[in-house]
């Protein structure tokens, strides 16, 4: 049984030792096509002998992605799923070959709907900064546009805006300039065939800013911010002034535009509580 085994082994030994070793081939073209949603590699030549292992490795941020498929004489293609936009570099490997290069995908068309992000959805038409849009404008893969956008504004005061801003670093920003007048502003944007839904941002009236005091009434009349704006219900004042060398603060509370505090103050002058007056 022993000689039956040794024997055999023998056997297999001699047929691999009179087994032809793989030929070698002639380098094959490679021919790299780009589609909807795939890259196609192609390689190709006389020589290219059926059964060898065909393979094409992706290299991504996410890493390394390969796809393997067996050759058929003369010819193999081989279809890799990618859509992401930009260089994408690639090898391929097919017998002793290697070939070694990048590929690089052009965004598509900016699709509908357009996602507007506007930082401040409320603002005081006296701040210093105005709100801004942020926009990252997509192809239906996910992959940023570069179509540049346009950007249009209506104020409440009837003012129509438009701009056109570039997409840098994927993003497309402006500052929205609020005028003078509050009320809702509404922003919408547009890229190629694409659209969004409004925007919008509540103006606000600045602090309480100046006020004419009613000596005879006991109140104080047209409340309102240093645009003239009258300030928002109930905003946060105090009357300031001094009464036998003593500071004095009283609560002050404007509603439709005039308030009556609960103390009248000889002299005295409106802060809003946030910021003084005199800094305004």
């Amino acid at each position: 049984m022993r000689r039956a085994v040794l024997g055999a082994s023998v056997l297999l030994a001699l047929l691999a030792a009179c087994a032809d070793p793989p030929r070698p081939f002639a380098r094959p073209s490679l021919t790299v096509r780009m589609g909807p949603d795939d890259l196609r590699f192609t390689l190709a030549g006389p020589d290219l002998p059926a059964g060898e292992r065909a393979e094409v490795s992706l290299f991504g941020p996410a890493g390394e992605t390969v796809t393997r498929a067996g050759t058929q004489a003369g010819q193999v293609t081989l279809r890799v799923p990618s859509v992401r936009a930009g260089a994408v570099p690639f090898e391929v490997r097919v017998g002793p070959h290697r070939f070694e290069g990048q590929v690089r995908r052009e965004p598509g068309e900016p699709v509908s709907p357009l996602t507007l992000k506007v930082g401040g959805r409320a603002v005081r038409v006296t701040q210093p900064r105005p709100p801004a849009l942020v926009l990252h404008p997509t192809d239906r893969h996910g992959n940023v546009t570069r179509r540049p956008v346009t950007v249009r504004m209506e104020r409440p005061d009837g003012v129509t805006l438009r701009r056109t801003v570039p997409v840098k670093h994927l993003t497309a920003w402006v500052f929205l300039p609020p005028g003078r007048v509050t009320g809702l502003m509404s922003v919408t944007a547009v890229t190629g065939g694409a659209a969004g839904e409004s925007g919008e941002v509540d103006l606000l009236p600045g602090p309480l800013s100046r006020a004419r005091p009613e000596e005879a009434a006991g109140r104080w009349s047209e409340v309102r911010d240093r645009l003239g704006n009258r300030v928002v219900e109930n905003e946060a004042a105090v009357l300031t002034a001094v009464e036998d060398s003593w500071n004095v603060q009283v609560p002050f509370t404007p509603v439709a535009g005039a308030a009556t505090p609960a103390v009248t103050l000889p002299g005295a002058r409106v802060e809003a509580e946030e910021v003084p007056f005199a800094e305004r």
